[in-house]
């Protein structure tokens, strides 16, 4: 089935500023340069050291405005900054973050978007797990006067998906062997989250895994989803 991204919007809800080029940035770029509009949702950001580096708010917000100009990004926002949320969703009601999703200042009533994509639900970080669990709640196929039921629901690939619990079960692909150049430029604004060798945050790491996802489809570079819900 082809897309045809033309007056299509697509929101992208991310726990962190760098999870929705990791998982979806080649889907970012197709949309935009089929004549659609993306809209992205960040939840929250912190001070805070990390495996292989450090994580600074203030730096990473400047990365996250070169990243949305650089994808030339409609709208975002980033909703829950701070060292008080940073790592610390799980700790956050779930109607809290399900009302910012809904009906925020980037959000499911605002946007009204063909396309959502969220977290997937086996992350190992529990910010992923929180933000996936409320976004699945609020595209429930619940039709009312602030939002709609969207057509398309997916859930993105992150490099950590292999440890997980729960498999990922990829059944949606992305063709984004035009891509992909643009996507690891995107990831590379993000220069305090990108690691060295064998991390999985790497560009090498990020190549690697479109390769992998294409030579499931038959193209020489893919992005993998789950689909929960597609209506035509």
């Amino acid at each position: 089935m082809t897309i045809n991204y033309k007056n299509k919007k697509l929101l992208v809800i991310a726990p962190h500023p760098d999870d929705e080029v990791l998982g979806c940035g080649g889907l970012i770029s197709k949309v935009k340069a089929g004549g659609g509009e993306v809209h992205v949702l960040c939840f929250t950001v912190g001070n805070i050291k990390q495996y292989g580096g450090t994580s600074n708010s203030e730096k990473r917000i400047l990365e996250m405005n070169k990243v949305m100009r650089y994808l030339k990004v409609d709208s975002f926002d980033l909703a829950w900054a701070g060292d008080e949320y940073h790592l610390k969703l799980d700790k956050v009601p779930q109607k809290n973050l399900i009302n910012t999703i809904e009906k925020g200042e980037v959000s499911l009533s605002t946007v009204k978007p063909d396309i959502v994509a969220i977290p997937f639900i086996g992350s190992t970080n529990q910010d992923h797990v929180a933000v996936a669990k409320a976004s699945f709640t609020a595209c429930r196929p619940v039709r009312n006067n602030e939002k709609d039921i969207t057509n398309m629901v997916l859930s993105y690939e992150q490099p950590e998906t292999n440890w997980t619990r729960k498999r990922f079960h990829p059944n949606f692909y992305v063709d984004i062997s035009k891509e992909l150049k643009k996507k690891i430029k995107a990831l590379s604004l993000y220069s305090s989250q990108v690691r060295s060798k064998n991390h999985p945050r790497t560009p090498r790491v990020i190549e690697n895994i479109a390769e992998l996802r294409g030579t499931e489809i038959g193209v020489k570079y893919a992005e993998a989803y789950e689909c929960h819900r597609l209506i035509i």
